[in-house]
């Protein structure tokens, strides 16, 4: 799996991770589940965010290093060149 491709199941990753914790979110504001269901209603919204953070911020990490990385490469490149002094 080249790196292209990683950085395309990351972008994904993302995608659902803040999915799913829009839509714990969304069961927060727009339904009852917290009284209706007490501590189990809770449990779940509690769950449904965290699971979705969990999915997107070692992704956001990931796709940060590797910007870093390619800022640094032109950075060097363009030393190199004696564009920057």
């Amino acid at each position: 799996m080249n790196e292209k491709q990683v950085t395309h199941i990351m972008y994904a990753l993302i995608t659902i991770g803040l999915g799913i914790a829009a839509i714990g979110v969304g069961l927060v504001i727009f339904t009852d589940i917290v009284t209706g269901y007490g501590v189990k209603g809770i449990a779940l919204i509690a769950g449904l965010i965290a699971g979705g953070l969990f999915l997107s911020i070692p992704a956001k990490i990931y796709l940060t290093l590797q910007l870093m990385k390619r800022n640094d490469a032109k950075v060097k490149a363009r030393r190199e060149r004696g564009e920057i002094h």
